[in-house]
């Protein structure tokens, strides 16, 4: 879903495509059903790390990825000379975390540091008082900022967003929400796709008038965005699928996201590579997407292959004497938190 989100940004066909042409309303309709995707992976983690713990080796884990393929992927273009060097670029090139060169992975880092002290608040919070937390972070982070009445609009890209979401995804877990029939879920998420679609075509049409009352439509924050995602969740939350093929895939998830979204990347990937643009008119609009979200996986994913075997490698030269004094430090701060 990322992967086609970033197929209708960055290839432009979001910004070109006009009322008049089909592959118009093909567009944002598929942008209004796969705009949940980023709600979901923060109500992912909510809901597994309140049964969980603390881990130090994820947030390295992470971190260094980041690190890797910012500065192999921003080298290669410099010493092609594809892209000049300046002093912005080096510094989100070798500070991506700090910089917010890839905003998602800055938040979520922020929020898994911080979720040790979100854990201890709702594990030590009635059932009624969670639901309270919920009802008013929805209140002032969810339908004041829908229809522009509050201070809080940043259009989603916020910890405090994702701090609501992942509280969410804590209450499904920690009480064990039902789900007695996926249908309804399922309807409920294609319901609020096509409101997020029907509210975006009339922000287009009337935007001077629909600007005054609601936001975008496709804000991370928006009502029916945030809604969809939890409909979307739940439909998957009872689920069992045992496929060691997905759990392969699940380990470079994070990589092809990296990879994918490098800034130098986007321009290159979306309009040389794919010529998004020569398909924004074609019959053959959907397939080309589709075709291109599945290349781009299947190769992003050979290349984080070979970085996950040269990560063990590094991992087994580098000093454990490292990793425990970064161990210590972390330990200092989170006493009361197992941590691996």
């Amino acid at each position: 879903m990322i992967i086609c989100l970033h197929y209708f940004k960055y290839g432009g066909a979001l910004h070109t495509l006009k009322p008049s042409d089909l592959n118009y309303y093909v567009a944002l309709g598929l942008e209004s059903l796969f705009i949940i995707a980023a709600d979901c992976f923060i109500l992912i983690t909510g809901y597994y790390q309140i049964s969980g713990k603390f881990k130090l080796k994820k947030v390295i884990d992470l971190w260094a990825q980041v690190i890797f393929y910012s500065v192999v992927i921003s080298s290669i273009f410099w010493f092609t000379r594809i892209e000049p060097v300046t002093t912005a670029t080096m510094l989100q090139t070798f500070f991506p975390v700090v910089t917010g060169t890839y905003w998602f992975v800055t938040l979520y880092i922020v929020l898994y540091l911080f979720s040790p002290f979100i854990n201890i608040a709702l594990k030590n919070m009635k059932k009624e008082d969670h639901k309270r937390l919920i009802i008013v972070s929805a209140v002032f982070f969810v339908i004041l900022p829908s229809i522009n009445f509050t201070y809080f609009t940043d259009i989603g890209y916020s910890l405090y967003n994702f701090i609501f979401l992942y509280c969410l995804g804590a209450y499904i877990r920690k009480y064990n929400l039902p789900v007695k029939n996926t249908i309804y879920f399922s309807f409920g998420y294609l319901m609020c796709s096509f409101l997020i679609f029907s509210g975006v075509i009339l922000l287009r049409t009337f935007s001077g008038t629909f600007e005054y009352f609601f936001t975008d439509p496709w804000n991370y924050n928006f009502i029916f965005v945030e809604l969809g995602s939890i409909c979307f969740f739940m439909m998957f939350k009872n689920i069992k699928i045992q496929s060691p093929t997905i759990n392969f895939i699940a380990t470079s998830v994070f990589g092809i996201y990296l990879i994918s979204n490098h800034p130098f990347i986007q321009d290159v990937l979306y309009s040389k590579i794919l010529h998004c643009a020569d398909y924004y008119y074609s019959p053959l609009f959907v397939r080309h997407m589709v075709f291109s979200g599945i290349s781009v996986l299947v190769s992003c994913l050979i290349i984080d292959f070979f970085r996950q075997r040269l990560f063990l490698i590094l991992h087994q030269i580098i000093p454990k004497s490292i990793l425990l004094s970064f161990s210590k430090i972390f330990r200092t701060i989170f006493q009361d938190q197992k941590l691996d």
